[in-house]
């Protein structure tokens, strides 16, 4: 009884410090909002993202930069929503910034006239650290359990990183990634399997291939895995005592366990391809190097074309850190994406134009009544949510979503045709009001919500027009299946010559939606 009346007044005072943090970050919001400053924490972090680390040196003998690697770990870990709730509290609560940093980044910001308390930023570094390495002894632990089990023998294969179960099927005709890659005229021949870490779906056959879960790694076997053990554990020790004079080690040292793994497995247990895809673009995991150097092609492909920052009329402003990429093969779309890796990449990758990449799909089938348009948003966040976005153009608000809706329903309606409007995903993080609206649209005729799980293609092959919320990728796949595709800005904020159109129109007001839908029924 009375641990329980602790933990209650435990969780209590919690909540109650939370509430008012939020209330500092939502104040330093709409303070930066009010200044036209919105752009600052894009600006901070590409300063940070921008600024070296010093004796950043694990292998001797590596033949890539391990600085960048770690400055592009740091920037996956650290500078992501955590940072720009960070910032937004210092202003909003009107106190010195406090966030887990790197003495050298801390040493920019200062430059930058950022007000940091450096001894609270340098312990809660050690803190996060810390914490690194304790993930990086655990990993190792499962690691450890994953090799002593049997595991089939894998042969010829390839393996896709971070991927959902909606990625795979045992149907070759879903839209998913798998099956793309098997299409694509230019992946591995003569697979015998290929590899997923997704643990809810059973191995399999497709086709002639099998469908195998794996940790993404090479084996490591007999004599090799008592090394990989012994190394854990010489890692793990010396990780811990190196926190406070080499702990750059401490927080890479799941990364360094892999790499040391990767370099004891032999040769002919590599992938001859690792794919990885754009949720995740900044870190490419060091033990890739070792994979292409026995001949593993890796490569980064775009499941998305909406990654660019708009561009405007009116704001110059700053790209998501993708400066800091270093993957060795991309396969891009078109060559709009061709151009933004060029722009952006300095290391002579290969750009590999491939058209429209699968990702995911449904099971299920849906039934779509004749006369529809298909309608694709991106779902506001709860402000809570979206401030910590960080994002230097506030587009992606309720208001602005709520206008793109409400025309399109309004237009559609007043010819005569249905709008099926797909949700992207339900989350807890959508906006209440956004929510609401979607019930209150519902009441009309030609409005059908369709469940974020069904298959966009399918929705897109089944309707006989596009419309989308900049810069979605389903105008593009509209598009390449031949149908009429544009995008709507209800605000006219987007400009039609942006790189991140791909070519599409831009709709710019209500008239010009009203023309355009009225041109369909002329056609």
């Amino acid at each position: 009884m009375i641990d329980m009346m602790i933990f209650s007044l435990v969780t209590k005072q919690f909540e109650k410090r939370r509430k008012v943090r939020l209330k500092f970050i939502n104040k330093g919001y709409r303070k930066l909002k009010k200044e036209n400053k919105l752009s600052t924490l894009a600006e901070l972090r590409d300063v940070l993202t921008k600024t070296k680390l010093n004796n950043i040196n694990l292998f001797s003998e590596s033949k890539f930069s391990m600085e960048l690697s770690f400055r592009q770990f740091l920037t996956e870990n650290f500078l992501s929503l955590s940072f720009n709730e960070s910032i937004l509290y210092s202003i909003g609560a009107n106190k010195p910034l406090r966030h887990p940093l790197p003495k050298e980044w801390q040493i920019r910001l200062i430059s930058k006239n950022v007000n940091i308390d450096v001894l609270s930023s340098t312990l809660l570094w050690y803190f996060y650290c810390f914490l690194y390495w304790g993930k990086g002894v655990l990993y190792g632990v499962k690691s450890i359990c994953f090799l002593l089990k049997r595991s089939p023998k894998l042969g010829r294969h390839a393996y896709f990183n971070s991927i959902n179960s909606n990625c795979i099927s045992s149907d070759i005709d879903k839209y998913n990634i798998i099956n793309w890659y098997v299409k694509w005229r230019n992946s591995s021949e003569r697979l015998d399997s290929i590899c997923h870490s997704v643990d809810v779906t059973p191995n399999f056959s497709l086709g002639e291939v099998n469908i195998v879960l794996t940790d993404g790694l090479p084996q490591v076997r007999k004599f090799k895995l008592l090394q990989y053990f012994l190394l854990l554990v010489c890692l793990s020790v010396y990780g811990l005592f190196s926190l406070f004079f080499r702990s750059f080690y401490s927080c890479f040292l799941e990364e360094v366990l892999k790499f040391k793994r990767a370099n004891l497995a032999n040769p002919e247990d590599f992938a001859r391809d690792y794919l990885f895809h754009n949720s995740q673009p900044f870190y490419r995991p060091i033990w890739t190097y070792l994979a292409e150097k026995h001949s593993s092609r890796i490569l980064f492909y775009f499941y998305s074309t909406n990654v660019e920052v708009f561009k405007t009329e009116n704001y110059d402003l700053i790209q998501n850190p993708w400066h800091l990429i270093s993957w060795p093969h991309y396969l891009v779309w078109d060559k709009f994406q061709v151009d933004f890796i060029e722009r952006l990449d300095s290391h002579n990758s290969i750009i590999e134009e491939v058209g429209e990449i699968w990702f995911s799909s449904s099971e299920k089938s849906i039934d779509i009544p004749a006369e529809s348009i298909a309608v694709f948003d991106v779902s506001p966040s709860r402000p809570t949510f979206y401030i910590t976005l960080g994002l230097s153009l506030d587009y992606y608000n309720y208001d602005i979503s709520n206008q793109f809706l409400s025309n399109i329903q309004s237009v559609l309606n007043d010819n005569n045709f249905n709008m099926l409007h797909k949700v992207k995903r339900f989350s807890n993080i959508q906006h209440k009001k956004y929510l609401r609206r979607m019930k209150l649209m519902r009441k009309k005729n030609n409005y059908i919500k369709v469940h974020p799980s069904q298959d966009a293609r399918q929705i897109i092959q089944k309707t006989q027009a596009c419309i989308s919320m900049p810069f979605t990728s389903t105008a593009l796949i509209a598009k390449n299946q031949g149908k009429p595709s544009v995008y709507y800005d209800p605000r006219g904020i987007t400009c039609n010559d942006d790189n991140a159109t791909h070519g599409i129109r831009i709709l710019t007001n209500i008239d010009e939606l009203k023309e355009w839908v009225g041109s369909l029924r002329d056609e």
